[in-house]
């Protein structure tokens, strides 16, 4: 399936690309976002270079304007890069690489222990863990004591596929992620920085990278997480002891969200689509967890979220398979995002979407185009509502634009723009039925 969608996007774009202006002094680009939204976010970007490989690069936006940008890595005749990329909603951007004599100059820091970005600086302790996120904008800290990954016991009585039981959800961690830990700096430019961490634990190999990128991504951290996974009998959950304390969290459901309490017998995994966060009950502060991929969750007391990454119960009783499987390779990433007063007011479920659905960049051919250097393909003027999809009709040639509305409050006037006129809207439900409504020249 990801396959045939990757084709798919990989067709679509390559359509429209030949009508964009995509005149280039070194290697053109067209960048993607999936998202209704205009965002700046971090691109990373693989070209097959032609001649020698560049020892930097520098990287203009449809304006001819230079962004931050750095070299990954450059080996046989490719160039891995990444740069910050504005791209319109639903739309595309056409970008210049070239090459340079000097990188771009960087605003971002990182040692071997420590992250820092315009938003956040994050340390590292002995045993490779994030110690403490703080909140430069907000000037407060987000962790009472490191970010760690926690092994729990996990022998269900029964149906341990599906089951998690309550006697051993209520049990303390029976041993974290340890060292000795492998440090080293693998990212380190005007982009993003990044540090990975190696360690090995309770037959498992782990490898963390934490990331702080800049610009419109400088607001969110960034943990990156290839496990391979062998430990048995237990799960593995991210756990964020936060500074901020409420007895009720909230949890996206995609098109709702929903408030829970602390884990009881009724309810201790939870699930959650994309984010769950925990606000001050005074509402000045909060965290949101961003997750691309994971959606179990718990909340053991008032300040502490746990996501759940990886699971391999205890077997028995004519269900001994069960008792290996997540064994393997698993790539995960998920973050963090600090604001100030509510996720509604900072926004920071949009952080969680920019998260799971990137900026994807095509390597196309050089050559002029009517459809310029920018272009969006459907725009909302109301940034509390989102387009979930834009697809064909069942039984007709017309277009389903489907909308939801992301604070659970009222949104009144709101505009869907088109690049061509629209000839005529109506508001449909699931069964197509609906009412007229009116189209402009937008």
């Amino acid at each position: 399936a990801l396959n045939q969608f990757a084709c798919v996007v990989d067709s679509s774009i390559g359509a429209i690309a030949t009508g964009l202006d995509t005149e280039a002094t070194g290697v053109p680009l067209v960048v993607y976002n999936p998202l209704s939204i205009t965002r700046e976010d971090v691109v990373e970007a693989r070209i097959a270079w032609p001649g020698v490989l560049p020892t930097a690069v520098r990287v203009l936006n449809p304006s001819g304007v230079e962004v931050p940008s750095q070299i990954v890595s450059a080996a046989d005749g490719e160039l891995r890069i990444l740069f910050l990329a504005t791209v319109p909603s639903v739309g595309l951007a056409v970008y210049d690489v070239q090459a340079a004599a000097t990188a771009a100059t960087s605003t971002l820091s990182v040692t071997t222990s420590s992250l820092e970005n315009a938003r956040y600086i994050i340390t590292l302790d002995g045993n490779g863990d994030v110690a403490n996120i703080y909140d430069k904008t907000a000037g407060r800290e987000l962790l009472t004591a490191p970010a760690r990954l926690a092994f729990s016991h996990d022998f269900p009585a029964a149906w341990p596929a599906w089951n998690i039981d309550w006697e051993d959800a209520q049990q303390p961690p029976q041993a974290y992620v340890s060292g000795p830990a492998t440090v080293q700096i693998i990212e380190n430019g005007a982009a993003r920085v990044a540090l990975q961490v190696t360690r090995d634990s309770q037959g498992s190999h782990f490898v963390q990278t934490i990331r702080l990128a800049a610009g419109g991504a400088a607001n969110r951290v960034e943990f990156a997480n290839t496990i391979d996974w062998m430990s048995s009998i237990c799960n593995l959950k991210a756990v964020f002891p936060l500074t901020v304390a409420n007895p009720n969290a909230t949890y996206n459901w995609e098109v709702g969200t929903l408030q829970r309490g602390n884990n009881n017998a009724s309810k201790y995994e939870v699930p959650a689509h994309q984010w769950f966060d925990l606000t001050a009950t005074n509402g000045t502060y909060g965290v949101t967890v961003l997750s691309d991929c994971k959606y179990g969750s718990d909340k053991p007391d008032d300040h502490t979220l746990r996501l759940t990454l990886v699971r391999t119960p205890g077997a028995a009783g004519g269900y001994e398979d069960q008792a290996t499987q997540d064994w393997g390779r698993h790539e995960i990433l998920y973050g963090l995002a600090g604001h100030v007063g509510d996720w509604r007011a900072s926004q920071t479920d949009w952080q969680a979407l920019r998260l799971s659905q990137p900026l994807i960049a095509f390597q196309t051919t050089a050559h002029s185009g009517a459809l310029g250097r920018w272009l969006s393909l459907l725009t909302v003027d109301h940034s509390r509502v989102r387009v979930m999809a834009v697809k064909r009709a069942e039984d007709s040639n017309e277009v389903i634009v489907r909308l939801v509305e992301l604070s659970g409050q009222p949104a009144t006037n709101v505009h869907v723009s088109l690049p061509t006129a629209i000839a005529a809207a109506r508001e449909v439900d699931g069964q197509g039925a609906g009412r007229a409504l009116p189209a402009s020249a937008n």
